[in-house]
């Protein structure tokens, strides 16, 4: 009987594992929606991380493992709540509340298509440095999430997204920036107590956040997209059709 479990139990891991090696290979397939394919100089901007074995390292570790011991049930929830990048995580520093959900089809539609060149951007300097995960480096890390799909830690996807989505809401909404940036914060942050990143794949992940809204910004597809959704989130919030300068 025990042997038989066990047998059942490696079938399980190989089958997750062959099923994230098919996700990550169709993904890796995907091409950006505004900006060009060719990501070299994005990646280039990166210093590598700190070596495993590193002080640097050590300290990072240390800093997620005293988070991990902080963790309260509200706390672990709320980091669970932010595993998705899903733009719904910002309503709330928006001003935008569940009934408006509705009429924002055009501003959920847009950010997932940035969400995509987002993803494939950062996927690329993920490739390029293979930073382990903080839970493979430190075995007494309990990471709170179980939908960390890939091994690579640096730069923080999530933390790329979120201040990618609050850059360009701020930009929409510049009423709103101060609450959405502070958001960002909070979403990337919850990656450290969900301890799936280091400190510095969130700094990371704030460069690449900076760096892709100016590319984004010039590509006349997305300026163009950007407004029309901008028009439908102002009318939403009951705001001036136009941003203030």
């Amino acid at each position: 009987m025990i042997f038989r479990k066990a047998k059942i139990a490696a079938v399980s891991l190989a089958f997750v594992a062959a099923c994230g090696a098919g996700y990550w290979q169709w993904w890796s397939n995907r091409a950006p929606n505004f900006l060009p394919e060719d990501s070299t100089t994005f990646v280039a901007q990166f210093a590598p991380p700190s070596p495993a074995n590193s002080p640097q390292t050590r300290a990072e570790l240390d800093e997620l493992l005293a988070l991990q011991a902080a963790r309260t049930p509200a706390a672990l929830a709320a980091a669970r709540a932010d595993r998705k990048k899903d733009i719904r995580q910002f309503y709330g520093a928006l001003g935008v509340d569940a009934a408006m959900d509705s009429s924002l089809g055009p501003l959920r539609d847009f950010m997932e298509r940035v969400e995509t060149d987002v993803s494939v951007y950062v996927r690329a300097a993920k490739l390029r440095f293979a930073r382990s995960r903080p839970y493979v480096i430190e075995s007494r890390l309990e990471p709170c999430t179980a939908d960390v799909a890939d091994a690579q830690s640096y730069p923080s996807g999530h933390s790329s997204y979120g201040y990618v989505a609050a850059l360009i809401l701020a930009d929409m909404v510049p009423e709103r920036r101060q609450a959405l940036l502070a958001r960002a914060d909070e979403f990337a942050r919850q990656r450290m107590v969900c301890g799936v990143h280091f400190a510095s794949d969130i700094a990371a992940g704030r460069v690449a956040a900076e760096w892709l809204v100016h590319e984004l910004d010039q590509q006349a597809g997305f300026r163009s997209e950007k407004a029309e959704t901008t028009a439908v989130l102002r009318a939403a919030l009951k705001l001036p059709r136009a941003p203030p300068k």
